[in-house]
């Protein structure tokens, strides 16, 4: 009986001595060979995986790129008082009309006139057309005033300029006013008087003197034939250093 038990109790050892062994074998065999369990979670990096076929060359899997989010640009709003300010103070700009002598001139082409008037005293330069003649008038040798007409055709018209005092000048007797490059130009509408046309410019300077240009002819017709004449020579008016 004591011999069995004692078999038994030897046997059983062995058994779990063998078995341990085994364990661990397995075990270090599985270690050796790199085998891990698979993650809970999936794995966490690509296999990337590389076949050779003989003298084949190496054929290389596609990589598929990652894709990365899209980053939409950031609207920012102008909270700049500054610019705000520049905003509202900037005027829309805006062409306004031209005064009837500013718009005379852009038809006119004054270099048609052919001769040209020149003056030292107060260094006054007007153009005049060919075939007309001039006279002027000096005082204390400086120019009083100079007249332009053609004596070859009858009811010429004329053309006279000025040399006038800035004191005796009166803005009230002017209903027309036009801010010019030389001169700022007062003048009314055309005036009839015994069927003779008069029109006249009062040229307010910044010099010392001030001029005052006349066109007169008999006749509508005529003056309106005249009229770009007129304003050529107008044109052409210089004054001062040039």
């Amino acid at each position: 009986m004591n011999s069995y038990i004692e078999e038994k109790s030897n046997f059983s050892k062995s058994f779990f001595i063998s078995l341990t062994l085994h364990i661990l074998i397995v075990v270090v065999a599985f270690a050796a060979a790199g085998v891990t369990p698979p993650s809970k979670y999936g794995a966490t990096t690509v296999l990337n995986m590389e076949f050779m076929d003989g003298d084949k060359e190496e054929v290389k899997p596609e990589t598929i790129p990652e894709e990365k989010p899209e980053i939409k640009p950031v609207e920012r709003e102008n909270n700049d008082p500054v610019s705000e300010k520049v905003k509202e103070k900037s005027p829309e700009k805006s062409t306004a009309p031209k005064g009837m002598i500013a718009g005379a001139f852009d038809a006119v082409d004054s270099t048609l006139l052919n001769l040209e008037y020149k003056e030292s005293s107060l260094h006054v330069k007007i153009r005049y057309s060919a075939g007309w003649t001039f006279l002027d008038n000096n005082e204390k040798s400086k120019l009083d005033a100079v007249t332009f007409w053609n004596p070859n055709i009858p009811n010429s018209p004329w053309v006279q300029l000025k040399v006038v005092d800035k004191y005796l000048f009166r803005e009230n007797r002017y209903k027309t006013k036009e801010e010019l490059d030389s001169y700022t130009a007062y003048y009314n509408s055309e005036e009839e008087l015994e069927g003779e046309v008069k029109f006249e410019v009062y040229l307010r300077t910044d010099s010392s003197e001030d001029y005052i240009i006349t066109f007169r002819i008999k006749g509508r017709d005529a003056f309106r034939q005249y009229r770009p004449v007129f304003m050529a020579m107008l044109k052409s008016f210089k004054f001062g250093l040039f």
